[in-house]
Protein backbone atom coordinates (compact mmCIF):
# COMPACT_ATOMS: atom_id res chain seq x y z
CA UNK A 1 0.00 0.00 0.00
CA UNK A 2 1.45 3.41 -0.96
CA UNK A 3 2.68 5.52 1.94
CA UNK A 4 0.34 8.45 1.27
CA UNK A 5 -2.71 6.14 1.18
CA UNK A 6 -1.70 4.70 4.54
CA UNK A 7 -1.42 8.22 5.99
CA UNK A 8 -4.85 9.14 4.63
CA UNK A 9 -6.40 6.10 6.29
CA UNK A 10 -4.81 6.97 9.62
CA UNK A 11 -6.05 10.55 9.30
CA UNK A 12 -9.59 9.35 8.58
CA UNK A 13 -9.52 7.14 11.67
CA UNK A 14 -8.32 10.07 13.79
CA UNK A 15 -11.08 12.34 12.48
CA UNK A 16 -13.73 9.70 13.17
CA UNK A 17 -12.40 9.28 16.70
CA UNK A 18 -12.57 13.02 17.37
CA UNK A 19 -16.13 13.22 16.01
CA UNK A 20 -17.22 10.33 18.22
CA UNK A 21 -15.55 11.94 21.23
CA UNK A 22 -17.34 15.24 20.58
CA UNK A 23 -20.69 13.47 20.27
CA UNK A 24 -20.08 11.70 23.57
CA UNK A 25 -19.27 15.00 25.28
CA UNK A 26 -22.45 16.61 23.95
CA UNK A 27 -24.58 13.58 24.85
CA UNK A 28 -23.31 13.65 28.42
CA UNK A 29 -24.19 17.34 28.76
CA UNK A 30 -20.57 18.30 29.33
CA UNK A 31 -20.64 21.32 27.02
CA UNK A 32 -20.30 24.51 29.03
CA UNK A 33 -23.11 27.00 29.27
CA UNK A 34 -22.75 30.22 27.32
CA UNK A 35 -23.07 33.26 29.58
CA UNK A 36 -22.92 36.75 28.08
CA UNK A 37 -22.87 39.79 30.39
CA UNK A 38 -24.79 42.64 28.74
CA UNK A 39 -26.96 45.68 29.14
CA UNK A 40 -29.87 45.94 26.70
CA UNK A 41 -30.55 49.43 25.32
CA UNK A 42 -34.15 49.88 24.14
CA UNK A 43 -34.43 51.99 21.00
CA UNK A 44 -37.92 53.29 21.80
CA UNK A 45 -37.33 54.55 25.35
CA UNK A 46 -33.68 55.44 24.85
CA UNK A 47 -32.76 53.73 28.13
CA UNK A 48 -31.46 50.38 29.36
CA UNK A 49 -33.88 47.68 30.44
CA UNK A 50 -33.77 46.80 34.14
CA UNK A 51 -35.45 44.29 36.46
CA UNK A 52 -35.97 45.66 39.97
CA UNK A 53 -36.57 43.92 43.31
CA UNK A 54 -40.35 44.22 42.91
CA UNK A 55 -40.29 42.29 39.66
CA UNK A 56 -40.95 45.32 37.49
CA UNK A 57 -39.44 45.52 34.02
CA UNK A 58 -38.58 49.11 33.13
CA UNK A 59 -36.33 51.21 30.90
CA UNK A 60 -36.57 54.62 32.54
CA UNK A 61 -33.37 55.20 34.51
CA UNK A 62 -30.58 57.36 33.11
CA UNK A 63 -28.19 56.53 35.95
CA UNK A 64 -25.30 54.48 34.45
CA UNK A 65 -24.44 53.05 37.88
CA UNK A 66 -27.83 51.30 38.21
CA UNK A 67 -26.86 47.65 38.76
CA UNK A 68 -30.40 46.48 38.05
CA UNK A 69 -29.53 47.09 34.39
CA UNK A 70 -26.77 44.46 34.49
CA UNK A 71 -28.01 41.28 32.82
CA UNK A 72 -26.68 37.93 31.70
CA UNK A 73 -27.95 36.22 28.57
CA UNK A 74 -27.53 32.48 29.01
CA UNK A 75 -27.98 29.46 26.77
CA UNK A 76 -27.91 25.97 28.22
CA UNK A 77 -25.08 24.97 25.88
CA UNK A 78 -23.36 26.19 22.73
CA UNK A 79 -25.87 24.36 20.51
CA UNK A 80 -29.02 25.65 22.24
CA UNK A 81 -30.82 28.54 20.53
CA UNK A 82 -33.09 29.18 23.51
CA UNK A 83 -31.86 32.02 25.72
CA UNK A 84 -32.67 33.20 29.22
CA UNK A 85 -32.19 36.80 30.38
CA UNK A 86 -31.29 37.06 34.07
CA UNK A 87 -30.81 40.11 36.30
CA UNK A 88 -28.21 39.21 38.89
CA UNK A 89 -28.75 42.17 41.23
CA UNK A 90 -32.47 41.40 41.73
CA UNK A 91 -32.07 37.64 41.08
CA UNK A 92 -34.93 37.63 38.59
CA UNK A 93 -35.59 36.20 35.14
CA UNK A 94 -37.14 38.21 32.34
CA UNK A 95 -40.42 36.42 31.59
CA UNK A 96 -43.87 36.82 30.12
CA UNK A 97 -46.80 36.25 32.46
CA UNK A 98 -50.10 34.63 31.46
CA UNK A 99 -51.38 37.98 30.11
CA UNK A 100 -48.23 38.37 28.01
CA UNK A 101 -46.84 41.22 30.05
CA UNK A 102 -43.12 41.34 30.80
CA UNK A 103 -42.26 40.65 34.44
CA UNK A 104 -39.22 39.84 36.55
CA UNK A 105 -39.75 36.35 37.97
CA UNK A 106 -37.89 34.85 40.93
CA UNK A 107 -38.41 31.39 39.47
CA UNK A 108 -37.63 30.01 36.03
CA UNK A 109 -40.89 29.25 34.19
CA UNK A 110 -39.62 27.30 31.23
CA UNK A 111 -40.58 28.62 27.76
CA UNK A 112 -42.29 31.69 29.27
CA UNK A 113 -38.78 32.80 30.36
CA UNK A 114 -36.94 31.79 27.19
CA UNK A 115 -36.32 33.73 24.00
CA UNK A 116 -34.92 33.42 20.51
CA UNK A 117 -32.48 36.19 19.58
CA UNK A 118 -32.91 37.75 16.14
CA UNK A 119 -30.45 40.15 14.55
CA UNK A 120 -31.89 42.68 12.10
CA UNK A 121 -30.07 44.02 9.04
CA UNK A 122 -29.79 47.36 10.84
CA UNK A 123 -27.72 45.76 13.62
CA UNK A 124 -30.45 45.78 16.25
CA UNK A 125 -31.54 42.70 18.18
CA UNK A 126 -35.02 41.41 18.97
CA UNK A 127 -36.12 38.77 21.45
CA UNK A 128 -38.98 36.47 20.45
CA UNK A 129 -40.80 34.30 23.00
CA UNK A 130 -40.16 30.56 22.86
CA UNK A 131 -43.63 29.91 24.32
CA UNK A 132 -45.37 31.82 21.51
CA UNK A 133 -43.26 33.11 18.64
CA UNK A 134 -45.76 35.87 17.83
CA UNK A 135 -44.72 37.74 20.99
CA UNK A 136 -41.61 39.89 21.43
CA UNK A 137 -39.87 41.74 24.24
CA UNK A 138 -40.71 45.42 23.88
CA UNK A 139 -40.99 48.67 25.86
CA UNK A 140 -42.77 51.91 25.02
CA UNK A 141 -41.36 55.44 24.95
CA UNK A 142 -41.91 55.80 28.69
CA UNK A 143 -39.93 52.63 29.35
CA UNK A 144 -42.98 50.54 30.28
CA UNK A 145 -43.49 46.99 28.97
CA UNK A 146 -45.61 46.46 25.89
CA UNK A 147 -48.02 43.59 26.02
CA UNK A 148 -46.96 40.77 23.72
CA UNK A 149 -46.93 42.18 20.21
CA UNK A 150 -48.21 40.10 17.30
CA UNK A 151 -45.53 39.26 14.74
CA UNK A 152 -47.55 40.77 11.87
CA UNK A 153 -47.35 44.22 13.46
CA UNK A 154 -43.66 44.37 14.43
CA UNK A 155 -41.90 44.93 11.12
CA UNK A 156 -41.23 48.63 11.71
CA UNK A 157 -41.75 48.76 15.48
CA UNK A 158 -38.60 50.30 16.97
CA UNK A 159 -39.92 49.62 20.49
CA UNK A 160 -38.86 45.99 20.01
CA UNK A 161 -35.30 46.91 19.02
CA UNK A 162 -32.34 46.51 21.38
CA UNK A 163 -28.62 47.19 21.29
CA UNK A 164 -26.17 45.31 23.48
CA UNK A 165 -23.72 47.20 25.63
CA UNK A 166 -20.86 45.08 26.89
CA UNK A 167 -19.06 45.51 30.17
CA UNK A 168 -16.14 43.90 31.98
CA UNK A 169 -17.27 41.14 34.31
CA UNK A 170 -15.34 40.40 37.48
CA UNK A 171 -15.69 36.60 37.70
CA UNK A 172 -15.33 36.43 41.49
CA UNK A 173 -18.06 39.02 41.95
CA UNK A 174 -20.22 37.33 39.31
CA UNK A 175 -20.02 33.98 41.07
CA UNK A 176 -20.76 35.56 44.44
CA UNK A 177 -23.87 37.41 43.27
CA UNK A 178 -25.30 34.51 41.28
CA UNK A 179 -24.59 31.97 44.01
CA UNK A 180 -25.77 33.91 47.02
CA UNK A 181 -29.16 33.36 48.62
CA UNK A 182 -31.93 35.86 47.98
CA UNK A 183 -31.41 38.87 50.23
CA UNK A 184 -27.76 38.09 50.94
CA UNK A 185 -25.23 40.89 50.85
CA UNK A 186 -22.06 40.72 48.74
CA UNK A 187 -18.68 41.13 50.36
CA UNK A 188 -17.38 44.70 50.49
CA UNK A 189 -13.75 43.81 49.78
CA UNK A 190 -14.27 42.56 46.23
CA UNK A 191 -13.25 44.95 43.43
CA UNK A 192 -15.86 46.90 41.51
CA UNK A 193 -18.10 44.57 39.53
CA UNK A 194 -18.74 46.28 36.23
CA UNK A 195 -16.80 48.59 34.01
CA UNK A 196 -19.07 50.01 31.30
CA UNK A 197 -17.80 50.74 27.81
CA UNK A 198 -20.19 53.63 27.16
CA UNK A 199 -23.44 54.06 25.27
CA UNK A 200 -24.10 51.32 22.71
CA UNK A 201 -23.60 52.26 19.09
CA UNK A 202 -23.84 50.76 15.64
CA UNK A 203 -20.64 51.03 13.65
CA UNK A 204 -20.71 51.17 9.87
CA UNK A 205 -18.53 48.80 7.85
CA UNK A 206 -17.97 49.72 4.20
CA UNK A 207 -17.77 46.85 1.72
CA UNK A 208 -19.24 46.41 -1.77
CA UNK A 209 -22.48 47.43 -0.08
CA UNK A 210 -22.69 49.46 3.12
CA UNK A 211 -23.92 47.45 6.09
CA UNK A 212 -24.34 48.26 9.75
CA UNK A 213 -23.17 45.98 12.50
CA UNK A 214 -23.39 46.33 16.28
CA UNK A 215 -20.46 47.18 18.51
CA UNK A 216 -18.34 44.13 19.35
CA UNK A 217 -19.17 42.52 22.67
CA UNK A 218 -17.03 40.91 25.33
CA UNK A 219 -18.10 37.31 25.91
CA UNK A 220 -16.94 34.78 28.45
CA UNK A 221 -17.67 31.08 28.59
CA UNK A 222 -18.12 29.41 31.96
CA UNK A 223 -19.79 26.28 33.25
CA UNK A 224 -22.71 27.87 35.01
CA UNK A 225 -26.47 27.33 35.33
CA UNK A 226 -29.30 29.39 36.85
CA UNK A 227 -31.32 26.29 37.86
CA UNK A 228 -32.61 25.90 34.32
CA UNK A 229 -32.59 22.12 34.62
Amino acid sequence: MPLFVNKLLKLAVSVNFLVCLLLMVVARGAVSSMVRPVRLYNDCSGQYIRLDMKGRVLADNKDPSDKFQNLTITSKDVFDLKLTIFAEESQRYLCFNQRWKLVGSKTFRGPMCQFYEEMLETGYFRYRSVADESHYVGLNRKGRPLKGVAAKSVKKNKCLNFLKSSFYLNIAKHNEIVGRKTGGQPSQNIPRYYKLEGKPRITTTTTSTTTKRPTALVYHRVRHHHNIG
